[in-house]
């Protein structure tokens, strides 16, 4: 970043304006206090300001815009005559310093270090020079000399402490960028930890699936073929083979049932309230009743919503059919408000099944929740079942990949 860039703030309108006003209240001055000025003398003072003022207004923007020293000593070297010559002409105003002041502000602006200091120097002993000159002496000279002094130390500090809250505040802007680059870059590693997460579980999921059905359909395989082999022989042993083969095949298409369940309810896409009822359906076929309430109409919501409801649901129900011994399983959907959604999972269990609070499920649950800025109730009261409530709100940011609630 260059340093026409950490003082931005001085090359708009603003110095264009302070520069005109200064230089202005100054040519004026002179102007309304010279005596029987002769058209000569006015023609030139009036060229000179007007050069002056132009150089100091375009010629400083065009010198910003550029780092090489050189020009910028160059603008001094120019502008610091004609204001000279402003002061010489005047010869009797007191605020004729107005006019070379600029060049003082301007200066710690362009300038640093041994340069600033030679020409602030220069501009002071060329107004004290010009003062001893058209102004009557020494005399005279040591009593304005102190004065226009501290009109270019108050420049000269001004216009520093200008400079500093300037660079102060592009440093704050370049923190701050740096901080929505940081936190973009963070969101990007948690999305893709959280897909790399996914893809693990479905690995996971797949060498169940490849493992647990392989070793079920291998030994099926074997066993028919072991019956059909002493058929003729022994058809008593042949239908025990049979029967164990068939035992084999509810055990397989147990564990795919699980597996399939695990891979697609809380991931699959299309609309909440289907996807709700193959979750129950499924409960159903366990040996328990399973109802759905709808209250309200159902609405859009995000991915996120969604698969924390399914998961929540998920998770309730798989905790009912191991350790409940329930006979009804209900799931209350509440849409009624604006600006949130209300899930109650419930059943009729022996309840004060306490350690399902450290499951590995439920802390997944509530991590889910956390995330969202939602609110989680888990009861677990021995003889009165078990309970969640889910307080998920509704404004969310969702992507185009929305997911419906609505059939």
């Amino acid at each position: 970043m260059t340093k026409s860039n950490h003082y931005s703030v001085f090359a708009g309108s603003g110095i264009h304006l302070a520069f005109s006003v200064m230089v202005l209240a100054a040519f004026f001055t002179m102007l309304s206090t010279i005596r029987d000025i002769s058209i000569p003398i006015l023609t030139i003072t009036l060229l000179i300001g007007v050069i002056y003022l132009g150089i100091g207004i375009y010629g400083y923007q065009w010198i910003l815009a550029r780092t090489d020293l050189s020009r910028r000593i160059l603008y001094f070297i120019i502008q610091i005559p004609l204001g000279m010559g402003l002061v010489f002409l005047d010869g009797q105003s007191g605020f004729d310093f107005l006019a070379l002041l600029p060049l003082v502000g301007q200066s710690v602006i362009l300038l640093q270090g041994v340069w600033r200091q030679a020409v602030n120097a220069i501009i002071l002993v060329g107004y004290a020079l010009l003062t001893i000159i058209v102004g009557g002496g020494w005399q005279v000279a040591w009593a304005n000399a102190p004065v226009f002094l501290a009109g270019q130390i108050f420049i000269l500090v001004f216009t520093q402490m200008a400079l500093n809250e300037e660079k102060a505040k592009q440093e704050v802007q370049q923190l701050v960028h740096d901080l929505e680059s940081a936190n973009q870059r963070l969101r990007e590693y948690a999305l893709q930890a959280e897909e790399l997460a996914i893809t693990r579980e479905r690995n996971r999921l797949a060498r169940e699936i490849h493992d647990g059905l392989g070793h079920h359909l291998t030994a099926i395989n074997i066993q028919i073929r072991a019956a059909k082999a002493i058929l003729e022989q022994n058809p008593h042993q042949a239908i025990d083979l049979l029967n164990k083969a068939e035992v084999l095949t509810q055990q397989a298409l147990h564990d795919v049932r699980q597996s399939v369940a695990a891979l697609r309810a809380p991931l699959a896409e299309g609309p909440l309230i289907p996807q709700i009822q193959q979750i129950l359906d499924a409960g159903s076929n366990g040996g328990i009743r399973t109802s759905l309430i709808v209250i309200g109409n159902p609405r859009p919501i995000s991915p996120q919503v969604a698969l924390t409801l399914l998961r929540a649901i998920q998770e309730g129900l798989n905790n009912t059919l191991k350790h409940a011994h329930a006979t009804e399983f209900q799931v209350t959907l509440d849409f009624e408000s604006p600006s949130a959604i209300f899930l109650t999972i419930q059943d009729d269990g022996v309840g004060g099944m306490t350690s399902t609070q450290n499951g590995f499920g439920l802390l997944g649950m509530q991590e889910r929740v956390v995330q969202l800025n939602g609110q989680l109730d888990i009861q677990s009261i021995e003889g009165q079942g078990f309970s969640i409530r889910m307080v998920l709100p509704t404004e969310v940011n969702y992507d185009q990949n929305k997911n419906y609630a609505g059939g």
